[in-house]
């Protein structure tokens, strides 16, 4: 993964171990009370991938920022997330060149941006996660594909977040 001095956008990577990071509220500069997480911009053909990937975010400042009010319009700091595309493609072939694993992949730009001082407290674009699922185990794209990307993706925003703040 390429970063740079402006993106610095680990969040949702392959790089991230899934449990290793982790924020609180009071990672947060200290004068953000309250942030509204808006609608995913969903450039993708998928439309409830927006809404999943959304939800995600949403669970994940519950979990890790419960000190932190998720409001609706007049927040302190606004989170935004754009979806630049999705793709799903065969990854391993078994030896009667049946599809074992597939690999999905995200890529999002993500802004989330102190509206009390009037300055972006994060910018990550061109972020990319992946994951795979194995359909001979029985797993599915978007129970076991997406979900694992989203994850990593998670973690990716989260790792490089904290390296800003």
């Amino acid at each position: 993964m390429k970063f740079s001095s402006k993106a610095l956008f680990a969040f949702f990577c392959a790089l991230f171990l899934v449990g290793c990071y982790s924020f609180t509220a009071s990672t947060l500069p200290s004068h953000i009370k309250t942030i509204q997480i808006h609608e995913v911009d969903n450039k993708t053909l998928d439309p409830v991938l927006g809404n999943t990937l959304r939800d995600s975010v949403v669970r994940m400042f519950r979990k890790n920022a419960g000190g932190v009010r998720l409001v609706n319009s007049d927040a302190d700091a606004d989170f935004e997330l754009t979806l630049l595309s999705y793709t799903n493609k065969p990854e391993n072939y078994n030896s009667s060149s049946e599809v074992e694993t597939y690999r999905v992949t995200l890529k999002v730009n993500v802004r989330f941006f102190d509206n009390v001082k009037n300055k972006v407290i994060y910018k990550g674009d061109n972020l990319s996660a992946d994951g795979t699922y194995d359909v001979l185990a029985n797993e599915t794209e978007d129970r076991h594909g997406q979900a694992r990307a989203i994850e990593k993706l998670q973690d990716l925003i989260i790792a490089n977040a904290l390296a800003k703040w």
